[in-house]
């Protein structure tokens, strides 16, 4: 049945849907006050707070950052986690593409999602981070490990969710951001929110320019002459539009449309910095549109979505574009120790690339089910499981185990006094098989591929988590460790005069993530330490190739030991940052060319002011204190030392 639709017939009906949902927040209306939360709060966990289905996944690490528009500002997502985590990151210049890498796996390995719509680009079915401007989104939950029983293909390693999400005040509120920099940076941005009897509208527009000219030393060249970059100017903008409406049952409907516009130099190699005809650029344009609809009735819990998405891309002549329709609904059943989840979810994907056969289009559909169940105060026990169904292949399916074990709980404790501290120690496991679906480019370019799988891995994970409070004092810290089999990885490799995706048999991933957290406040001030380390080993235990030197050793571009600190410190309306960033010795495309490790310091000075009865802000960063020479990838120059001076005022 599902085939017999045609993508202009559910188009239509999405557009219906979308008109209807639009007029519908008019028909009626109830009273209510919320407060809102005006403070930037970074935090280790929360799972309360965290997206929809982590709270299932009990044995594994979430991570969840608050009010992130207010504490970047214009910084892209890239940004935020070099500085807050120790995940690494792939940068092909400033303001360039950028992509991550959780555990040693491939960018395309993590879903990245916008309140339940996926970000990814289907064609490559990965998620460029410098085009996700985080001055748009309000919540962050980053969850790591295999978890395709809770968000579907392409989480083999994890999933980020991005939320935007109603403050329901009355009257106009909202902030105007403009910031300059070096190498001419210049950002402006604002956002209106009005809000009315359970209603509110929130509209947010940036724009974005670099012309990047900065100096680099060129290692291509005898004496690693100082030159200065060429070709590696951008301007981007985007538009947010979002209604939300909350009834008298206390549901709530949210339709959102955002459009991002990137236009792009692409950055050469340093060995091409002067050479003209090796210069190009490139154009992207995401157009997405969503509808959602959430409400509980007693016990129940239920969410229900559609969205349309245009992904558009071109460089020189070639136009890769592709359109995507996508509905969603699940219901959750609810009492003090029991919670169930279940849903389903339809995908269909109509590309137009010129390498592809005329014709050609995809359906993606999902079901899974989960539960969370806590048979006594101290332990906690979830899991679940999903099947998934692809246009002509075969996708296995991915369940989940997980339990967490409180050995110690502060509510126990009975002591009173200030000489007393508060202890709270859990250890948590987790097994878990998860898949990623062929991108469309694995499946289609060059005509369809033949016998292409789906990869599939195992993951095994133990890990504590410790925290304590003394007096002013807080303590946190947690430890995982882990070991991931990944089965028919893709890789695109030589076939003659061409290149083909073929599946490796055999990658293994293994490694240790840990983290401690600082705070301590006396009076008016605040202080903070974080401090995040990541040791990966990533290696191709089976190869296709006979007698294959890669086999054994780190892949390309994977850094054994990355490493991220912050130290803060705030006084009244002041407050100051220094953040450290680690990347360890990798190695490039030829395991023994090995790129040596670097490291960067940053600062940022903040100050919150009243002017004339107006909110303002001001803030200073350096980044590259020590004017650091560095390759994130190879024969891709970056910048030395530089500033940002932002200016915001809020309403």
């Amino acid at each position: 049945m599902m085939t017999g639709l045609s993508a202009n017939t559910l188009f239509g009906r999405f557009l219906l849907f979308v008109l209807l949902s639009a007029i519908f927040p008019y028909l009626s209306y109830s009273q209510t006050e919320t407060d809102t939360l005006n403070t930037i709060v970074v935090n280790q966990v929360r799972r309360e707070n965290a997206s929809r289905n982590a709270k299932y996944s009990p044995g594994t690490k979430i991570r969840k950052f608050d009010n992130i528009q207010q504490a970047t500002s214009s910084s892209s997502l890239s940004d935020l986690l070099k500085k807050h985590t120790s995940i690494y990151i792939k940068e092909y210049g400033r303001g360039m593409s950028s992509y991550l890498s959780l555990r040693g796996t491939s960018s395309s390995h993590t879903s990245i999602e916008w309140n339940g719509q996926s970000l990814s680009v289907p064609t490559l079915g990965q998620t460029d981070l410098s085009h996700i401007p985080l001055y748009f989104f309000d919540n962050m939950t980053i969850h790591i490990g295999g978890s395709s029983a809770l968000y579907g293909s392409s989480s083999l390693s994890g999933n980020i969710q991005l939320k935007t999400s109603p403050t329901y005040n009355e009257g106009i509120s909202g902030d105007v951001t403009l910031k300059f920099g070096s190498f001419t940076t210049l950002f402006g941005g604002g956002t209106l929110r009005y809000g009315k009897n359970n209603w509110e509208s929130r509209t947010s527009i940036y724009w974005s320019y670099a012309k990047n000219n900065y100096k680099f030393s060129n290692n291509t060249k005898t004496g690693y002459p100082r030159e200065r970059l060429n070709n590696a100017e951008y301007r981007n903008w985007g538009a947010l539009q979002e209604l939300f409406r909350k009834f008298r049952d206390n549901s709530q409907l949210q339709i959102s449309i955002i459009h991002l516009d990137f236009d792009k130099q692409i950055q050469p190699s340093v060995s091409n910095n002067h050479v003209e005809k090796s210069f190009h650029s490139i154009l992207d344009r995401n157009t997405k549109v969503s509808a959602r609809y959430n409400g509980s009735c007693g016990k129940w819990h239920y969410n229900s979505g559609v969205s349309y998405s245009h992904d558009y891309e071109l460089y020189e002549e070639d136009i890769i574009a592709a359109d995507r329709i996508f509905a969603n609904a699940d219901a959750e059943y609810r009492t003090t120790s029991l919670s169930i989840r279940s849903g389903a979810s339809l995908e269909f994907i109509k590309p137009d690339v010129h390498a592809y056969a005329s014709g050609t289009k995809e359906w993606r559909g999902e079901i899974f089910a989960l539960a969370l169940w806590q048979p006594i105060k101290s332990l906690t026990i979830g899991g679940g499981i999903r099947g998934a169904f692809v246009t002509d292949m075969n996708i296995p399916v991915q369940p989940a185990f997980d339990i967490k074990y409180r050995v110690i709980n502060p509510m126990n404790d009975t002591r009173v006094g200030a000489g007393y501290a508060l202890h709270d120690l859990s250890l948590r496991a987790s097994v878990s098989k998860s898949a990623k679906v062929p991108t469309l480019n694995d499946r289609y370019w060059g005509g369809v591929t033949e016998n292409l799988k789906a990869e599939s891995g195992t993951t095994y994970e133990f890990g504590a988590d410790y925290s304590a409070l003394y007096k002013s004092w807080e303590f946190k810290g947690f430890a995982t460790v882990y070991l991931s089999d990944v089965k028919d990885w893709i890789r695109w490799l030589p076939a003659g005069e061409v290149w083909r995706p073929k599946n490796i048999p055999k990658v293994e991933s293994s490694g240790l993530e840990t983290g401690i957290t600082v705070v301590k406040k006396w009076m008016e001030w605040r202080a903070s330490a974080d401090i995040n380390y990541t040791f990966t080993k990533v290696t191709i235990k089976e190869s296709l190739i006979k007698n294959d030197p890669s086999v054994g050793h780190q892949m390309a571009y994977q850094p054994k030991h990355t490493l991220s600190a912050n130290v803060e410190a705030s006084y009244k309306k002041f407050s100051t940052a220094i953040s450290y960033h680690y990347i360890g010795k990798r190695s490039t495309t030829d395991i023994y060319d090995i790129m040596e490790g670097y490291s960067l310091l940053d600062l940022s000075v903040k100050y919150d002011f009243v002017l004339f009865k107006e909110n303002l802000g001001i803030t200073g960063e350096i980044k590259n204190i020590l004017n650091t020479d560095y390759q994130n990838v190879m024969f891709y120059a970056m910048p030395g030392i530089n500033f940002g001076i932002a200016v915001q005022w809020k309403f």
